[in-house]
């Protein structure tokens, strides 16, 4: 059925708006929807803008994650090319929007919890002093196993279900909001810091709320994006053959495949660096050592990226980085019982300290060579047996 608000987006936000005002939430995305996914119109106008954020609104209202991505997507085949600067703020916004709905909700549980624990409280030691008052027989008061657990258990059974009724719908909102976020950004070189700062806020989240099969499913996601890069987006350089042209045509052809990407730079290195440091941080906090080995290959692959780009004059990464990075990986060897590669670790850590820190002083120079030395003498002697 043709509808007549397709012709003037203005119309359609209005009435939008209006469906708003008078509780028919759905029929106002529906509305928004068809108007975003309409291809009679695909020149950006800044009455996109407000019709993306009216429909983003929208969907959080509802938890309507699915659409969220959908319209995302929409805004994102109309206004990249001709307003990335428009896609950056909306997409800026979702986050910021779903973000701060889940930590209300969360509050609004934990104080719940506390209120509803305290009143089971309080009624307990009425309990217990009502029957102190009429039992004669102290034997009767004795605690039982089964007492004890089903004192820690919630009086309202239905406070729980009541709880993730509130709470679950805005975590599944906001991680399929870094999901869509990471997916349409994948390959976008004017808005990395963008991709790079939602993969930052999804690695908050697993790691706020303990969510290990997120995390997971994370780790695979950015693994797959870089990989891609890896593949298709780099500069591939052949030499000079009998069948050069053919090569030449198939570089091209290879490097085409990821749309936006402009290449690597020193800042997407080191963009991509942070966001594996903090991923590699969010491993050890949830004690998933074994996703913390594979993003130390992936950092491993990040920095063999520069070391290619470094043979073209390119600089290599801030020592500040690579500090960090050995840093993080005394923990993860330690943990893990690799006790030499944790003890060259530390030497790494305390060398780039010595040469680049200046403001590091005499103690805290000092506490490093001793960790340096008591990692070296943790390291197992081995023995030649023939």
């Amino acid at each position: 059925m043709s509808n007549p608000f397709f012709h003037k987006p203005d119309l359609a936000l209005r009435r939008a708006i209006e469906l708003e005002s008078i509780n028919q939430s759905a029929a106002a995305l529906s509305l928004l929807h068809e108007v975003l996914s309409s291809r009679r119109h695909r020149t950006w106008s800044p009455t996109y803008e407000n019709i993306m954020i009216t429909y983003l609104n929208l969907c959080l209202k509802l938890h309507k994650s699915r659409e969220a991505k959908d319209g995302l997507h929409q805004y994102r085949n109309l206004s990249q090319s001709q307003a990335p600067g428009s896609l950056e703020k909306v997409i800026r916004y979702l986050m910021e929007k779903a973000e701060t709905k889940c930590t209300q909700n969360a509050a609004k549980v934990a104080a719940n919890s506390k209120t509803k624990a305290a009143a089971v409280s309080v009624k307990q030691d009425s309990d217990t002093a009502g029957a102190g008052d009429d039992v004669e027989d102290v034997g009767l008061l004795d605690v039982s196993p089964q007492s004890i657990l089903l004192s820690t258990m919630s009086a309202d059974p239905g406070k729980s279900q009541r709880d993730s009724a509130l709470l679950l719908p805005s975590l599944k909102f906001l991680w399929e909001t870094y999901r869509a976020v990471l997916d349409i950004l994948k390959s976008n070189s004017k808005l990395e810091h963008v991709y790079h700062e939602a993969a930052t806020g999804a690695l908050r989240f697993c790691r706020t709320y303990k969510r290990r099969t997120e995390f997971r499913r994370l780790c695979d996601m950015l693994r797959m994006h870089l990989g891609n890069l890896q593949k298709y987006g780099g500069t591939v350089t052949s030499s000079i053959t009998a069948d050069g042209e053919t090569a030449a045509a198939n570089t091209k052809a290879t490097n085409g495949k990821v749309r936006g990407w402009e290449g690597w730079t020193n800042e997407s290195i080191e963009l991509y660096l942070q966001t594996r440091f903090a991923q590699l941080e969010t491993a050890s906090v949830l004690h998933l050592y074994t996703e913390g080995f594979r993003t130390v290959e992936d950092i491993y692959n990040i920095l063999q990226i520069s070391h290619a780009r470094r043979k073209t004059g390119a600089p290599p990464p801030k020592a500040k980085l690579m500090a960090a990075y050995y840093e993080k990986l005394t923990t993860l060897f330690w943990v893990s019982e690799n006790y030499l590669f944790h003890a060259f670790a530390w030497y790494k850590y305390y060398t780039l300290c010595c040469e680049f820190n200046r403001g590091m002083n005499a103690e805290t120079k000092q506490r490093h060579a001793s960790a340096v030395l008591l990692a070296t003498l943790c390291i197992p002697a081995t023995s030649n047996t023939n």
